[in-house]
């Protein structure tokens, strides 16, 4: 299956119609985006459109209904409430298009389905759309093609967990051995209830109570653990809602009241200090900015009056240097000169009449040059301060003047403490049942396997006369033979996964000396690491990053065991790791995850050389670009972080 083409119209954060088109020739699609602007919603809206209400987006969630799931990821921008999600992907040399949509703002909302196949609607794909994904990829094993990589260091527990192993054996085929056994299980009942008067008073009575007080006690354990669990997610709710109350009585402005009347009382000082400057300003030369024309022509008109009086200084001295000149050198014709040169300053000599003297002159030209434009952009920069202290402290006295009922606040808060020290009594109580169902497990099993070995000795010491003994015992045996069988076939598969999941760690791993082979016990599903001696790696040596690569290996492993030829997309997956970890990733996984691989890195992922290292593989790229004014995401064709460093 290769994915061509991912529509979403008004489908979470994504407004209006957003549209995906892969159409690269190589196999890796690089779509990046910050925190919350959509990454997610996509890998959501691709499960959506396969599985509907089986989708694990869904059912892991905590939503109460798949109505309220459907209207939560509708976006309202455009008031029409319509959303839908278009999926194209190439299967078997068809084409198949796949659209799921519906109405938000109804009491009740429902799922509309439609295919295409080759171009032409097929009514019955389109009505049997479930039964043909889960003949494809069972929805329960979606989650090893589609997958959250910061969800995968939860999946790195020390063993593993039970929704895995239930998972590996789907995948492996293994579940319908477990099947098979059930039903020859219930049959044993059927017919031990019309042969069981013969062995009233007989041991194996004995033996079936206590494995059926055994069920019992797990049985019961775990509805009260179904029923805490409930508990908690709606005492969760009711804090959320209590919060939300304490906050909406002002429950915050209160906490934060003695904050505000010290932030008002800065803010008025700080008011009172800048009217004084202004009130300095004032008192200074700022006045002058209203005359600036007639400072102008002050400065001009005693320009030339200085010169005018220079001239006359000159003049007077050049007349008494001439008179010394006349006595020792007696010239004449000199007079004439001497007389013009006089003539002419008088000429250009006007009336004096500001006659500055140097010090005021001085102050004249520092004040027409900068002192007036500089005391200007002082007393602006003051009123803009001014102007800003004063929108906060009307917006500090607007806060104060709330009146808050401090009672009713209190009541609300005392409520929350409540609320949570009942959520901490649920947690407490679980915490204890969850520590004790391994034990009731144990005994469950050991009870069951005591009243097999028994029945099964029983059944060698009867004569078989009837159809019941016949049905017992070839019951008993299919039953003994599958177990074997079973484990038999899981020993031949899980030994094959767990090589392979060696190799695809070995590629991974930049630590090859620590891990030179992985285990998986046979019956339990367990994972156990060897190193070069065969002496096993505790788990707890292994970093968040390794543990998180042994997850990635063993996804990886099953994806090629389970010889599904299916695209994988992977939502933040670098997250955790170190450089080295990231680059072999990046190299080694993401080319040969699959013959597609969507990756939805963030810009603290895939950037630089990461970039650089991963682009020969990369055939389309995308960004999801976040419109603050709107709230919305849309959709830009390449890759804006490729030269980050």
């Amino acid at each position: 299956m290769i994915i061509k083409r991912l529509v979403l119209h008004n489908f979470g954060i994504y407004a209006g119609t957003n549209e995906f088109v892969f159409d690269g020739n190589k196999n890796v699609v690089l779509i990046g985006g910050m925190n919350g602007r959509g990454k997610t919603t996509i890998l959501e809206a691709v499960l959506l459109a396969f599985y509907g209400r089986n989708s694990f987006a869904y059912t892991e969630s905590r939503v109460q209904s798949y109505s309220r799931y459907l209207n939560s990821y509708v976006n309202c921008a455009d008031q029409t409430y319509a959303a839908y999600i278009e999926l194209e992907f190439l299967l078997d040399d068809s084409r198949y298009v796949v659209r799921r949509s519906w109405e938000g703002n109804k009491r009740k909302i429902s799922d509309h389905i439609d295919v295409l196949k080759d171009g032409e609607r097929n009514d019955f794909l389109t009505e049997n759309w479930v039964m043909f994904m889960e003949n494809l990829l069972p929805s329960g094993l979606s989650n090893f093609f589609f997958f959250d990589g910061e969800k995968i260091a939860e999946l790195a527990a020390d063993n593993t967990d039970q929704k895995m192993k239930d998972s590996i054996k789907s995948l492996l085929g293994i579940e319908v051995l477990d099947s098979l056994e059930r039903n020859l299980d219930k049959l044993l009942k059927k017919n031990s209830k019309e042969k069981g008067r013969e062995f009233k008073e007989d041991y194996s009575f004995e033996l079936k109570k206590a494995k059926e007080k055994a069920g019992q006690e797990l049985s019961d354990l775990d509805q009260k653990i179904a029923a805490l669990e409930e508990q908690l997610i709606v005492q969760e709710k009711h804090i959320e809602q209590a919060r939300t109350e304490y906050t909406s009585k002002g429950g915050d402005l209160f906490e934060k009241k003695e904050e505000y009347l010290r932030n008002r009382s800065q803010l008025s000082a700080m008011l009172s200090y800048q009217k004084e400057q202004l009130l300095d300003a004032a008192g200074s030369e700022l006045p002058l900015v209203l005359v600036k024309d007639l400072l102008d022509d002050i400065r001009l008109s005693s320009s030339k009056e200085r010169e005018d009086k220079e001239n006359q200084l000159a003049l007077k001295k050049i007349q008494e240097f001439y008179h010394s000149f006349q006595k020792e050198h007696p010239v004449e014709g000199l007079d004439h000169f001497i007389q013009y040169v006089a003539d002419k300053t008088d000429d250009e000599n006007g009336e004096m009449v500001y006659d500055l003297s140097d010090s005021a002159w001085l102050q004249l030209i520092q004040l027409s040059d900068s002192r007036l434009e500089k005391s200007t952009e002082n007393v602006k920069a003051l009123f803009q301060k001014r102007n800003a202290a004063e929108r906060e402290l009307e917006s500090t006295e607007s806060l104060l003047s709330v009146e808050i009922d401090e009672e009713k606040i209190g009541n609300i808060y005392k409520k929350i403490i409540r609320l949570e020290h009942e959520k901490d009594k649920i947690e407490m109580e679980l915490d204890e049942y969850r520590k004790e169902r391994p034990h009731l497990n144990n005994a469950a099993v050991k009870a069951g396997a005591e009243f097999s070995r028994y029945v099964e000795g029983m059944l060698k010491k009867l004569e078989i006369s009837d159809d019941y003994e016949r049905v017992v015992k070839y019951s008993h045996l299919a039953i003994e033979i599958l177990g074997e069988y079973k484990v038999k076939l899981q020993q031949r598969k899980i030994g094959r996964l767990a090589d392979t999941m060696t190799d695809c760690y070995k590629q991974l791993a930049n630590k090859r000396g620590m891990i030179a082979q992985i285990k998986m016990d046979s019956v339990t599903l367990d994972l156990k690491y060897l190193n070069e001696l065969g002496s096993e790696v505790p788990k707890e040596r292994l970093s968040a990053g390794e543990k998180q690569l042994m997850v990635v290996s063993l996804l990886w492993a099953l994806a090629i065991c389970s010889n599904r030829k299916l695209p994988v997309i992977i939502d933040t997956p670098l997250s955790r790791l170190d450089s080295k970890h990231r680059m072999a990733l990046i190299k080694t996984y993401f080319p040969n995850a699959s013959n597609q691989t969507i990756v939805l890195s963030t810009d603290s992922e895939i950037y630089g050389n990461y970039y650089q290292a991963i682009k020969d593989n990369v055939g389309d790229e995308f960004t999801l670009v976040y419109d603050e004014e709107k709230k919305c995401t849309t959709i830009q064709p390449g890759y804006i972080w490729e030269d980050e460093q």
